[in-house]
C-alpha cells in the first residue's frame, strides 16, 4: 500500500492562468486544501481499503474532511485552517495521515 501525502489549492483567477501545458509561474491560489492518498494494487487488499474508506466517512467529521473512493483505493481531503500557521497544519496533517496509514497496515496488510 501506498501513501501520498499533499497541499493543493484553487486558482483565485482563473482568467490569468495560462492554457498552455509548459511550466509556468505559479497563478494566486487561496481555500487549499491537504491530501492523503493511499493506494493498493492487490485486488483482495483494494477491496479491504475501500470497505475502510466507507466507515472513515461515518467516523470524520464532513464538514472538515472529505472521502473521495478512486479506481486505486481512496482521498481524504482537509480544508487547510488559515487560524493555525501553515507548518503547524501541516505536521498535524502528516501525523494524522501517517496514523490512519499504520491503522491501514494493520487491517490490510503489507
Amino acid at each position: 500500500m501506498d501513501l501520498l501525502i499533499s497541499m493543493k489549492a484553487e486558482t483565485i483567477e482563473r482568467a490569468f492562468e495560462p492554457n498552455w501545458s509548459i511550466m509556468s509561474m505559479p497563478t494566486a491560489q487561496s481555500r487549499g486544501y491537504f491530501i492523503a492518498e493511499f493506494r493498493e494494487a492487490d485486488r483482495e487488499k483494494l477491496g479491504l481499503l475501500k470497505r475502510y474508506a466507507e466507515i472513515l466517512v461515518g467516523k470524520l467529521d464532513g464538514n472538515n474532511f472529505r472521502v473521495e473512493l478512486t479506481s486505486y483505493g481512496f482521498i481524504v481531503k482537509k480544508r487547510v485552517d488559515e487560524d493555525i500557521e501553515y507548518m503547524q497544519a501541516w505536521e498535524k496533517w502528516v501525523v494524522f495521515s501517517r496514523m490512519l496509514y499504520n491503522e491501514l497496515l494493520e487491517i490490510i496488510g503489507d
